[in-house]
């Protein structure tokens, strides 16, 4: 047998401990090499929005990458600490340290070519798949398929060039320990796990005032307050389950009724040094898996968020505004109205003015009669306004600020108009501004002749026949119609379909890297619990022979678990929750329903790896008890 076959043997031998390793790796090399192939696509190579794509397709390739190297680095080096045995019986039949690294350094890259083949066969099979579906939620119409040649090398090449440093580096961690210290590795006795006071409050305080200033800022505040609630959290989190962790244990432990109940004893003198051991562990995991549900619960919020803001910003299927006065003004309703006949669109036209006024204190207004405004109002169910003499009713939309003055006086004149009610909902396109005043119509028609007078058309419809084609199609022929002359047109559904694809791309990139994120933490739990199997095989065995029962085994095993398990997602899932109400408070938008499927999906996820590794223990652990 050859040196090579050696190592190739070895990794054959611990395929248990190496397979969640090995299927996270080719996971992200082939979400890697899914972007690359859509990236290099000749149907994206043109066109304003297909660039978009292509950019944040590369920085979604940048972070699954980056993320990648921490994952393989943290995963390697933790697989050679949990084999110092083996390196020490090796060592002790006569190989040498530079064999050792030699041997390592033939294991690590064997691994990941082969994850870097098995990847790159799996994205070839699903590519098509996954081409049709990003094509489909960001409208890019049907993408053909092509032979990749260009992704399959970038992909190649970058995970080979990582596999090879994090190998080279990773097997100068073998240093000439001495042989006996080898062979003791995880059997050394293990002191008993210490936590400070002062760090555990430091912890309690931390995460307690990172939760508050979630929960207190709002609007803008939010963004200015993520980088230091983040630190705090983030802090925290590290100390939770480096002392305050253990801090709580102990003093359960010190309840003796509630430490020496059944199998209590067993579960909680063992807990100390799991939580204490697999404290940096936890704290990964549980940082990744807050992103990971944090990066889709943003995604599918904004959406959620900006939806409703648009619908509420663009009332009307078709909004149309120009000068009046202007040249182009009759044909270009006569256009719009030509198309919407054309596609059997049943509409009712209403029609305004907007009058803009100079102000006593500098600022200017627009003003609308009242009968008009109610018009306006009545066809999209809105409340009606009632005024009379100088009582106005302001639109102002803007959440959370106040309305800057209650009486407004006309530039030149004695009139002043006395806000009787604020409308926070408007009839009006974002394009109008703010504020704009409804007033009775004597006024208007006592009041000078306006600075600008402008036209607003709204084109009312069913829901049915406001579609993102028709508006689409009327902004096409109104462009054609070269004019100089200022004019603006929107289709809300129109709108609709342009966030829509913005989001659903931000949607389908986030979609994948942070499955990437949440494969790579359950592989981190995987083998922590495989690399802690032979230890925990001995010790149910010794147990066992002292009258421990099959059900009282699968108690405490399955206890343990769950508590590997769901710890770090608990407390995941509490800094996603808070992170994502700080988020509602930000778009004064609730985003209760996406952040809930977000999280119940993960849940569910993380429930069915749990039963499934749960499974697959107890069969090891049964097997060596018996």
């Amino acid at each position: 047998m050859t040196f090579r076959q050696f190592a190739i043997r070895n990794v054959s031998r611990n395929k248990r401990t190496y397979a969640a390793f090995f299927l996270s790796s080719a996971f992200s090399v082939m979400i890697f090499f899914i972007y690359a192939a859509f990236i290099f696509h000749p149907a994206i190579s043109h066109a304003e929005f297909h660039r978009a794509a292509v950019m944040a397709m590369t920085l979604a390739e940048y972070i699954v990458y980056i993320f990648s190297i921490f994952f393989v680095f943290y995963s390697v080096s933790s697989f050679l600490k949990s084999r110092k045995r083996e390196f020490g019986v090796l060592v002790m039949h006569g190989m040498t340290y530079h064999q050792l690294r030699w041997m390592v350094f033939i294991e690590n890259m064997m691994i990941g070519v082969t994850a870097i083949a098995v990847g790159l066969i799996v994205g070839m099979l699903f590519v098509k798949l996954f081409m049709m579906t990003g094509a489909s939620m960001m409208g890019m119409g049907e993408m053909p398929f092509y032979m990749p040649y260009k992704a399959i090398a970038l992909t190649g090449a970058a995970f080979i060039a990582l596999f090879l440093i994090i190998s080279m580096f990773t097997a100068v961690f073998v240093r000439a320990s001495k042989p006996i210290d080898l062979l003791k590795g995880s059997a050394k006795p293990k002191p008993e796990p210490k936590s400070s006071i002062v760090l555990s409050l430091l912890a309690a305080m931390l995460l307690l005032a990172g939760y508050v200033t979630s929960f207190l800022v709002k609007g803008v505040a939010v963004a200015a307050a993520l980088i230091p609630v983040t630190v705090m959290v983030t802090v925290g989190t590290y100390f939770m389950f480096s002392q305050l962790s253990v801090t709580v244990i102990r003093a359960i432990r010190g309840n003796r009724y509630l430490f020496l109940r059944k199998t209590n004893v067993l579960l909680f003198s063992d807990l100390a040094y799991r939580m204490k051991d697999n404290a940096r562990m936890f704290f990964l995991v549980t940082i990744v898996t807050t992103v990971s549900i944090c990066a889709m619960g943003t995604f599918m919020g904004f959406q959620e968020a900006f939806h409703k803001q648009i619908t509420n910003s663009y009332p009307f299927a078709y909004s149309y505004l120009s000068a009046e006065g202007s040249k182009a003004l009759t044909r270009q309703i006569e256009t719009m109205e030509d198309e919407l006949a054309t596609r059997n669109v049943r509409y009712d036209k209403l029609e305004t003015r907007l009058r803009s006024y100079d102000l006593q204190d500098g600022k200017s207004v627009m003003m609308v009669r009242l009968s008009d405004y109610n018009k306006l109002a009545k066809a999209v169910n809105q409340p009606l306004q009632s005024l009379k003499g100088n009582e106005a009713a302001a639109i102002w939309i803007v959440k959370n600020q106040p309305l800057p003055n209650r009486n407004w006086t006309v530039k030149g004149t004695d009139i002043t108009f006395n806000v009787k009610s604020v409308v926070d909902q408007t009839v009006f396109p974002p394009v109008v501004g703010g504020p704009v005043l409804v007033v009775p119509d004597e006024a208007i028609d006592t009041a000078p002749a306006p600075k600008k007078n402008d036209v607003y058309v709204a084109y009312h419809t069913e829901a049915s026949q406001s579609t993102a084609e028709t508006g689409e199609a009327i902004s096409k022929r109104l462009e054609s119609a070269k004019t100089s002359e200022y004019y603006w047109f929107a289709s809300s559904a129109l709108v609709i379909a342009q966030v829509k694809q913005g989001y659903n791309l931000l949607l389908f990139v986030g979609l994948f890297v942070s499955c990437v994120f949440f494969v790579a933490s359950g592989s981190f739990l995987y083998f922590r619990l495989y690399t802690d199997l032979n230890d925990d095989k001995e010790k149910y065995r010794s147990i066992r022979k002292l009258g421990l029962t099959d059900k009282e085994l699968v108690k405490v095993a399955s206890t343990q678990i769950a508590l590997l398990f769901f710890i770090p997602f608990a407390v995941a899932l509490i800094h996603s929750s808070v992170a994502l109400y700080a988020l509602h408070n930000m778009l004064q938008s609730p985003v209760v329903r996406s952040a809930a499927t977000v999280c119940s999906v993960f849940l569910a996820a993380q429930f069915v790896y749990f039963l499934f590794i749960r499974a697959r223990y107890l069969k090891h652990l049964k097997r060596a008890a018996g």
